[in-house]
């Protein structure tokens, strides 16, 4: 039996969140033959106090553990599977350790057949008090009511009370706190059958991927077909396969999207790589990608690495299952062609990008077609363009013989503004404005020209237009020159 100083160092295993913790019970329902699995959160017993600590419960249709099995499973290393690698448990200390980190104390349920149902129990406190010198021998017990509607033949149902540890207190809100972690970490599961519940809700699967049919996200594209490599094991002759694809999120379809949509599905800070051992992720990160730096590019692309336990010491699985720390004969396989993949994602992201900067519709000239009707018409012929409600404004991008930056046309009622791409302002200033994803600086920039442009054309063909042409000419040539000094430079 675990000492009360054992059990309060144990409470700092390092779970990420209680997404993690929670993970680790339904890891052993599945490592139990559960295809249903209820995550329950409720009011603890005391509901009107003030901080009434809640209850958290994973109830499974399990094969459900004997006598001897449910008091082995409640200890610390306590397992009859300890070091199989055919599921996803391995260590024997997921519920016990999972458990701890959450609440001070934990009770298990289990039955074989419907009506047989053994209890057992841990208490930090009662350990503390001496009160329970080791874990209870697992007697009789009638399952909690509020179960009982949902109960299976067979089974296990873990309760935690006085969960201390939680970041939010509210039913609701621990409850939608666990969806998308949970969906993300059993999405193969859940596509291969699994029911996984959040109290009356069903847990829908998160594809960071954005590429199978069932999420309604299935826009993403494969990049070049799955890479396949067989590791040695540790030891052995024997090999592990370790299976590697790359996805293209839609930068066409998906960059307009508002910050908020984009992170809302997903798309924004999400990059790296999703490992995923035995059908359930355990890692999401920046890993394996050699000397690539991370750029918000690679928001736009993903991969999934998916391995079996055998090569668990391969990739430096602890017993919490929460992440992996590659060796280096591993990284040495594997990071030279991740790496390559990431770098040429990379450039085809920042293409796609900029293909659309090249094409997109600018606001500044939106807004001065709009506003044009606040100003005299440029010539008697655009009259009649004012009746119908003034000049239509674009702007493009050309590289243009000559010194200046701009050219300014006006035909068939439309004001075309042509920025010069050999000239350093396009590089220097333009580019960097178009950059930059608030679009301010950008729209600033071209208004400014676009006023320049009008007010170019409104001097004629006359002695006047000669002078704006020289003004103009003189204003590139200053321009060029202050942007080639590098106290000038974007």
């Amino acid at each position: 039996m675990a000492d009360h100083h054992f059990l309060l160092a144990t409470r700092d295993t390092g779970y990420r969140g209680l997404a993690a913790s929670v993970a680790e019970l339904i890891d052993n329902a599945i490592q139990a033959a559960a295809t249903d699995v209820r995550v329950l959160v409720r009011e603890g017993r005391d509901s009107s106090s003030p901080d009434r600590a809640l209850t958290i419960a994973v109830l499974d249709n399990g094969r459900g553990m004997d006598r001897e099995g449910l008091w082995t499973a409640i200890q610390f290393g306590g397992t009859e599977r300890f070091n199989d690698r055919s599921g996803l448990g391995r260590f024997g200390m997921g519920l016990p350790n999972s458990s701890v980190s959450v609440t001070r104390r934990f009770e298990v349920y289990s039955w074989k057949r419907w009506g047989d149902v053994l209890h057992t129990y841990l208490d930090i406190d009662e350990v503390a008090e001496r009160q329970l010198p080791g874990v209870p021998e697992p007697t009789a017990r009638t399952l909690p009511g509020w179960t009982v509607p949902m109960v299976g033949r067979s089974g296990t149902l873990v309760v935690w009370t006085r969960c201390d540890r939680l970041d939010y207190k509210r039913v609701s809100t621990v409850a939608a706190k666990l969806q998308q972690p949970l969906g993300r970490i059993y999405r193969r599961l859940i596509w291969q059958g699994l029911r996984l519940w959040v109290n009356e809700e069903p847990v829908t699967p998160t594809d960071p991927l954005f590429c199978h049919p069932d999420t309604g996200e299935g826009s993403a594209t494969a990049y070049g077909g799955p890479l396949t490599y067989d590791i040695t094991l540790p030891g052995s002759s024997r090999t592990a396969r370790v299976t590697v694809r790359f996805t293209e999120l839609p930068v066409a379809q998906w960059h307009a999207l508002s910050v908020e949509e984009k992170r809302a599905r997903g798309i924004v800070g999400e990059a790296g790589v999703s490992f995923v051992r035995a059908g359930r992720e355990i890692d999401y990160g920046w890993r394996l990608l050699g000397g690539k730096r991370r750029e918000n590019y690679d928001d736009w692309w993903r991969c999934e690495v998916v391995f079996e336990p055998d090569l668990d010491e391969h990739f430096g699985v602890t017993h919490s299952k929460q992440g992996v720390d590659p060796t280096p004969y591993l990284r040495s396989i594997l990071e030279p062609d991740l790496e390559a993949a990431a770098r040429s994602l990379n450039a085809r992201v920042r293409a796609a990008f900029e293909a659309i900067k090249r094409t997109a519709p600018s606001e500044a000239a939106a807004r001065a077609t709009r506003q044009d009707h606040l100003l005299p018409p440029l010539s008697d012929q655009a009259k009649s363009t004012r009746k119908r409600g003034g000049l239509r404004y674009a702007i493009g991008l050309a590289p243009i013989p000559g010194p200046h930056f701009f050219e300014a046309t006006e035909e068939r009622g439309e004001v075309r503004l042509t920025i010069n791409t050999d000239h350093p302002f396009y590089e220097r200033l333009y580019a960097p404005a178009v950059a930059d994803p608030s679009g301010v600086l950008r729209s600033a920039l071209e208004c400014l020209l676009l006023a320049a442009a009008r007010a170019g054309l409104a001097a004629g063909p006359s002695a006047p237009r000669a002078w704006g042409q020289r003004f103009q000419r003189e204003w590139s040539d200053a321009l060029a020159a202050f942007l080639e000094t590098k106290g000038c430079r974007a």
